[in-house]
């Protein structure tokens, strides 16, 4: 390697590439784009209902292929009915017509993974003593407990 590379980080995808290439060609992905930019290409809603496997194209041609998709039983028919929109995003995206067909396959989709929230602002001093007084007659101690923390979420979604 050349000294330049050694001060500057270098972009992984350069030498990632390489190594998905031949792969995205025996599944006929065309380059991995439409596994990258699938949100992209369908939107979030399509997305989250079918994943792209496989593309198979007629012999000889590099268009009008057969697009492979996963997807789970409730959302097979959502999917079949919206499969010209589909089709015509995919081949918006690709300039041409790249895709004439959807082969749906049922497997696994995985779900969506969300951000962890943000911890609740701790209670106000005048909260605390709201709560404090609202419970103090409570003798049983697990359900004192129980409607500490009961008035704690309460009070932290009001603000």
């Amino acid at each position: 390697m050349s000294d330049f590379s050694k001060r500057r980080p270098i972009r992984i995808g350069i030498y990632t590439q390489k190594i998905v290439t031949p792969v995205f060609k025996v599944r006929g992905l065309m380059e991995g784009k439409i596994i990258t930019h699938w949100k992209q290409i369908v939107g979030e809603r399509f997305a989250q209902l079918a994943l792209p496997e496989k593309i198979i194209f007629p012999k000889g041609k590099k268009g009008e292929g057969t697009l492979h998709l996963s997807v789970t039983s409730s959302s097979s028919l959502l999917v079949h009915y919206a499969q010209g929109l589909i089709l015509e995003h995919i081949n918006t995206f690709f300039g041409y017509k790249a895709i004439s067909k959807l082969h749906m396959n049922h497997g696994f989709i995985p779900p969506k993974i969300e951000p962890g929230k943000a911890a609740p602002p701790p209670l106000s001093q005048e909260e605390k003593k709201w709560l404090d007084q609202q419970i103090q007659v409570i003798t049983d101690p697990d359900l004192r407990s129980s409607l500490e923390n009961l008035g704690k979420s309460i009070c932290q979604l009001k603000t």
